[in-house]
């Protein structure tokens, strides 16, 4: 019974702690990361309506498609990777602390048979193995910095000198720190998911607003601390009529008092409380339009101001017109009103009227009564999208883990060399001086370094014989 739970347990273990595992994970969150920027997320209904038919939309909404990121199975797979990493982290860390709290300091016959780089030379034996050693000793010292430890041990042959030297021992642990550092970053994202908030809110220029609206389906009001103005709005137009660049200025309000002044623009929000606004869309909310209606009939010119969305009687007493759309620069042709009236008998009739072409509405519709626009004054609301992450920090935070992570991961060594001094076993008399080396990565770079210490340490101590 035993047996069968340790082979379960061990079934178990080898499962999460298996690169096979790692890499389906990252393949899978790869493949759902393009369909998550393929398919628009978090949209309105009517906006994913238009988009898709409503069977398509119906099926993309049960699977989760439409808010994957906050869907149970990518919940679920970020969960079984971040236990994949803290599996395979445990399951080696045990070998990687060996380096730090035993680490070989000792050179023998059979480790150096087993190290990356090995080199020796014989010494004349005039001098007492203490005295070669000091000379040993300050050639290292003096080549490859670190610091030397120095152990005397009885050998088969007599006494041996072992000096131990290491660089750079923690870039062994570059790779569990990039394993944290994802685990942060996943608890970030949870904290943003579960704390924070996204919603919108339409503020016309001159009113001011507590009051911000989640950005879903429900459209749920939240109240916020403060208050936020728009005090004005500006937008810049390229000559085909799409926007070139909109701004807002906006104040915030605590208790009454003005607490930050700030005009933001696309990619520069306004941060306040937790919140950040980012302009996103605009539109009009209103106004008034200024129109001058010629009477062919009587001769006359009336003046007329219309607010946009409504309807005005006309001077003569004989119907109304109503200003039903203005545009800053419908077809290239600049400020544009579309208006709507009733015709003798009965039937609506809408047309364009524009401020640069008095004489167009006369010239085009050769009708008795013609319309002018004098002047517009359109009032603009400033779309602001409304963003709380608590979580952002955290993220943050393990994004830059993870880039110190991966460069001691990628760019350092750990490089460790050990020096033997003992009597030669083949020639009695004389002292045998062995080198090894050791590098967990860019192998080829340690190989240079390992010849060019060997060679200068070769070089100096026989200028000492």
């Amino acid at each position: 019974m035993k047996n069968k739970q340790k082979a379960g347990t061990s079934a178990v273990t080898a499962f999460f702690c298996s690169l096979k595992l790692t890499i389906f994970l990252l393949i899978t969150l790869a493949l759902v990361s393009i369909i998550g920027t393929v398919i628009p997320q978090n949209q309105f209904q009517e906006q994913y309506l238009r988009m898709y038919e409503e069977s398509t939309y119906g099926i993309l909404k049960m699977v989760g498609f439409l808010d994957m990121y906050h869907s149970w199975w990518f919940t679920g797979i970020l969960l079984l990777f971040t236990i994949n990493l803290v599996a395979c982290s445990l399951k080696n860390f045990p070998r990687t602390w060996k380096f730090f709290k035993s680490p070989v300091t000792q050179l023998s016959d059979s480790f150096l048979a087993t190290v990356g780089n090995d080199w020796r030379t014989g010494l004349g034996g005039k001098n007492s193995l203490e005295t070669v050693g000091e000379s040993v000793a300050a050639s290292l010292h003096s080549f490859w910095a670190g610091n030397w430890q120095r152990t005397t041990v009885a050998g088969e042959h007599g006494e041996e000198l072992h000096f131990f030297a290491q660089r750079s021992l923690w870039s062994r642990m570059g790779v569990y720190l990039v394993h944290v550092s994802i685990i942060i970053i996943f608890i970030g994202g949870i904290i943003g998911s579960v704390f924070g908030l996204k919603a919108f809110v339409n503020i016309p220029e001159g009113d001011k607003t507590s009051i911000v609206y989640t950005w879903n389906d429900d459209k749920t009001p939240v109240e916020l601390d403060f208050a936020v103005e728009c005090r004005s709005f500006t937008v810049e137009l390229y000559d085909s009529g799409a926007p070139k660049e909109y701004t807002s200025d906006l104040v915030i309000y605590e208790n009454g008092e003005e607490k930050l002044a700030k005009r933001i623009e696309v990619n520069h929000p306004l941060s306040y409380g937790g919140y950040t606004f980012y302009q996103s869309s605009y539109g009009s909310a209103g106004g008034a339009v200024k129109l001058e209606m010629h009477d062919d009939q009587t001769g006359k010119t009336y003046p007329l101001t219309v607010a946009l969305g409504s309807r005005v009687q006309l001077p003569t007493g004989d119907g109304w017109v109503q200003a039903a759309q203005y545009e800053p620069n419908y077809m290239n042709l600049g400020p544009s009103v579309r208006l709507v009236m009733p015709t003798a008998d009965g039937k609506m009739i809408q047309f364009w009227v524009f401020k640069k072409f008095p004489g167009f509405d006369k010239q085009n519709r050769k009708s008795e009564r013609s319309f002018v626009v004098q002047e517009v004054n359109q009032r603009n609301y400033t779309g602001l999208q409304v963003a709380k992450d608590p979580g952002v920090w955290v993220v943050w935070l393990g994004c830059s883990m993870m880039i110190g992570g991966l460069f001691i991961a990628f760019f350092m060594a750990h490089r460790r060399l050990w020096v033997r001094l003992r009597p030669d076993p083949e020639k009695p008399g004389r002292y045998q001086l062995a080198v090894g080396g050791s590098a967990n990565k860019n192998q080829p770079g340690f190989d240079a370094e390992f010849n060019r210490l060997t060679s200068e340490l070769e070089q100096q101590l026989k200028g000492k014989k």
